[in-house]
């Protein structure tokens, strides 16, 4: 189908390419496509930012970055700009869980007590109570980073076009219907449920959820998709024009901060893994002991991580990023 009558209104509604729900132009009621049925929990997030404010805060955040550069807020210049009406998804979720599990717990068993250690296997079982709000992307083209983007909902409006024409921005078409946002909230569900049981045991041995769905709505949030330019270089930002919170920040980096950064690289390296080869020396031909050498593997290995992560921060030329958990 290329179009359908809105069941409102009688109005025709042209369907964008891959649409599985549609928004009628004239009179703003919400259409699933396939069905005709009419979704009247449709909202939009009210635009609390415009331009001049998301700059000052885009940048007032940039500076506070560890190494940024101090003139970040004079030199900066947004080059491009765009608000979006990102669509999603909003599942309310109650589930309930029972599990069952083994866990394994240190046993030391030797005359001093550290020298050697072996495991005890235990089985446990809880039961879980939840309610989650689940927020499912509702086009397939939505940016990585706001896949996991936690939405605050509390100012929403009803949807209109209206309000999108008068900021000047734009939203994408809605790909993903009610029912398979369900599918995949109830999913979502199950994997914190499950992540909630394997904090407790480190193996599922029984698990069984019951969940109920009391309320599904729609919700269009405004992203600023900014891009800015610094000295030579240009970065891109993305900040909610809702709340104002920097979801994604790339920033340049000074020289004399990568410097720093490499030297404490160097630093962790050597004395970290000093120390590491030492504790593991001293645990296989001196204590001929377990938990030494293990200890000592675990923190070397440990600091050459954090070594080679200060490598990568002073190595490369390109933006840092900051994302917003």
């Amino acid at each position: 189908m290329s179009s359908i009558n809105c069941p409102n209104c009688a109005g025709n509604i042209e369907i964008p390419k891959q649409s599985n729900t549609v928004v009628c132009p004239y009179c703003n009621t919400t259409v699933q496509v396939k069905t005709g049925e009419i979704i009247k929990e449709s909202y939009l997030m009210r635009l609390q930012f415009d331009i001049k404010a998301i700059r000052e805060k885009t940048f007032s955040w940039a500076a506070k970055q560890l190494g940024a550069p101090d003139d970040i807020e004079e030199k900066a210049e947004i080059i491009e700009k765009e608000l979006v009406y990102w669509p999603f998804w909003v599942v309310e979720v109650e589930a309930k869980a029972e599990y069952g599990g083994n866990q394994k717990i240190p046993k030391f068993g030797s005359s001093t007590g550290l020298t050697k250690m072996g495991w005890i296997e235990t089985y446990e079982k809880d039961n879980l109570d939840m309610e989650e709000d689940i927020f499912v992307p509702a086009t397939k083209d939505t940016p990585k980073v706001l896949e996991s983007y936690i939405i605050p909902t509390k100012r929403k409006e009803y949807f209109t076009k209206d309000t999108i024409l008068e900021q000047q921005a734009t939203t994408r078409p809605i790909q993903v219907n009610r029912e398979n946002a369900m599918k995949q909230a109830k999913k979502k569900m199950e994997k914190i449920l499950r992540d909630e049981a394997y904090e407790e045991v480190d193996e599922i041995v029984h698990f069984s959820s019951e969940m109920n769905i009391p309320a599904v709505f729609l919700v269009h949030v405004p992203i600023w998709h900014i891009k800015y330019k610094y000295s030579i270089r240009t970065y891109d930002a993305m900040i909610d024009g809702a709340s104002g919170r920097i979801i994604k920040l790339a920033f340049p980096r000074k020289m004399a901060f990568r410097a720093m950064v490499f030297t404490g690289g160097i630093l962790h390296l050597v004395i970290g893994g000093g120390i590491g080869l030492i504790l593991a020396y001293v645990g296989i031909f001196v204590l001929d002991g377990l938990f030494p050498t293990i200890f000592g593997a675990t923190f070397g290995l440990g600091m050459l991580a954090f070594s080679l992560r200060f490598f990568r921060t002073a190595i490369t030329l390109e933006s840092e990023e900051e994302i917003a958990s």
